[in-house]
């Protein structure tokens, strides 16, 4: 009876502790659901069943089975959120531990998303929506299908695939926000030092690939829990951003109160990732990157002088170490010819195709080319005619020097010289206005963590959370000029959803016993 009276307040005005279900009847449509799920299972099955080499009545019975559970977690958030970081940690490129590999199709990581889905548009059937958070994806879906519109209605559903792509964070944050906002503080920091945690463990794969503590093959093999192929240490680089500014985020809220072994166990935790960041992957641009990314600790005005310097020492003593890494391993800081080079490269060409060759190329710049016909991964699969002019020669080219065992070159493995950037997708395929969009929000919610730490009193776990997320949101903004990074699930969904579920947080809430 309790649930009835709150779930017609709707969730928004729920207090946090009480909205740990979306509140929705989902067991009314669990049959209707089974139902479509199986005709529509038989129906995919019978003309796609082929394309993935496995018998029809085996393909739909898998289909089904998986719809099936999708429905059952429905109505327990908690359980399909610990499930989908279970596999997108623990199971990259379907390898457990990435060691032992399971025959799981390719496509799983979009079914996660379904029930995702599901619960929003339920939730919105019945105007139980978070209203401040609906304005981004609606005028972004707009805009999306205005560019489809006006670039003469291509592919409908790869317009629609591309869409989602990317706004998978934003189903993450918007889901986690509807159903399961943490429900104390103890449970928060579960998380927190679960993802702290997993971030060093990534130190021990990279000793077992290099079979040392120091690099004894390419730094490329850093890949951590990824592997040692495929140019993974970027990844692990990244993962290793967060990690150092959540232990930040915590020490400077509640480290001054905390036992001497807490301490030393952050400490130790700090320390093993970042001579992992450092010494280990190789991510130069993520070293430069990360004190700019880390600034918005100085600007804390609830920080004393005496914490400011402590981060300032803490901030030389990582530059110091990144000069060093640089001179003795990366043959010394020469940002003249580092900038040459990038004015050269392929990612400098991109860059003049989406601001000066647009204007040629296609019939509305500001709009863009339309979702799927420039540079995502869709638009290089059909291979459409602004993918073979810029994007496909590019990945043409580092084949090719794959073939002759050329790793480690500028256009193989170098941020600098690739091509895959968020901000080309967007710019590309979505416009200036589809990315003033995109990027609008991305400040927004850094801004508003900014200010919920601000808010709150300095020795409260959650300010340091709340500023910590900021830095790395603003890190991820930045990345995102560089690379692909929004399709990645292990870097940008374990980071919405700790910005999701402590969103709506109550600070007054007691902390579990």
């Amino acid at each position: 009876m309790e649930t009835r009276t709150l779930s017609s307040q709707g969730p928004a005005k729920l207090p946090a502790s009480k909205r740990s279900s979306y509140q929705f009847p989902v067991y009314r449509w669990i049959g209707w659901l089974t139902v479509a799920g199986y005709a529509t299972g038989l129906t995919v099955m019978f003309f796609i069943a082929g394309m993935f080499g496995i018998p029809a009545p085996l393909g739909w019975a898998s289909l089904v089975v998986m719809f099936v559970l999708g429905a059952m977690l429905l109505d327990r958030p908690k359980l399909l959120l610990g499930t989908m970081m279970f596999y997108f940690l623990l199971m990259p490129g379907n390898r457990l531990l990435g060691l032992l590999a399971f025959p799981l199709p390719p496509f799983i990581d979009e079914l996660f998303f379904l029930p995702f889905i599901a619960v929003i548009v339920m939730n919105w059937i019945q105007r139980r929506q978070l209203k401040e958070a609906t304005l981004f994806p609606v005028a972004f879906c707009l805009l999306a299908a205005l560019s489809w519109y006006v670039n003469g209605k291509p592919a409908l559903f790869t317009a629609i695939q591309v869409t989602l792509v990317m706004l998978k964070f934003y189903i993450v944050w918007y889901y986690c926000r509807l159903t399961c906002t943490f429900e104390n503080m103890r449970q928060m920091s579960k998380w927190l030092w679960g993802y702290i945690v997993y971030a060093a463990l990534q130190f021990p794969y990279n000793c077992l690939w290099q079979k040392g503590v120091w690099l004894r093959f390419h730094p490329d093999a850093s890949g951590g829990v990824f592997g040692p192929l495929g140019g993974n240490a970027h990844l692990v680089g990244y993962l290793s951003v967060f990690g150092l500014i959540c232990i930040a985020g915590w020490w400077v809220s509640v480290g001054g109160s905390a036992t001497r072994r807490r301490r030393w166990a952050a400490g130790l935790l700090a320390l093993v990732i970042t001579y992992n960041f450092i010494f280990m992957t190789d991510t130069k641009h993520a070293l430069v990157l990360f004190p700019f990314a880390a600034a918005p600790f100085l600007f804390h005005p609830h920080f004393p002088v005496r914490l400011r310097i402590w981060l300032l020492t803490v901030g030389a003593g990582f530059i110091l170490m990144t000069i060093a890494y640089f001179n003795t391993t990366a043959g010394g800081v020469r940002f003249g010819q580092t900038w040459d080079s990038i004015e050269d490269s392929p990612k400098a060409d991109m860059f003049y195709a989406v601001t000066g060759d647009f204007g040629h190329l296609v019939r509305y710049p500001i709009l863009g080319a339309g979702p799927g016909r420039f540079a995502s991964n869709q638009a290089r699969e059909a291979r459409v005619p602004l993918a073979r002019r810029y994007i496909l020669p590019f990945y043409d080219e580092a084949r090719r020097l794959g073939y002759f065992g050329r790793r480690g070159t500028t256009v193989v493995s170098s941020v600098a010289g690739a091509v895959n950037a968020d901000f080309f997708v967007l710019m590309g395929e979505f416009g200036w206005l589809g990315a003033a969009a995109y990027y609008l929000f991305m400040g927004w919610v850094a801004v508003r963590l900014f200010r919920k730490s601000v808010e709150l009193p300095r020795n409260n776990l959650l300010s340091g959370v709340y500023i910590a997320l900021s830095c790395c949101l603003i890190f991820l903004v930045m990345i995102t000029l560089l690379t692909s990074i929004s399709t990645i699930p292990v870097l940008v969904f374990p980071l919405w959803l700790l910005i999701g579920r402590t969103w709506d947080m109550r600070a007054d809430e007691p902390t579990a016993a």
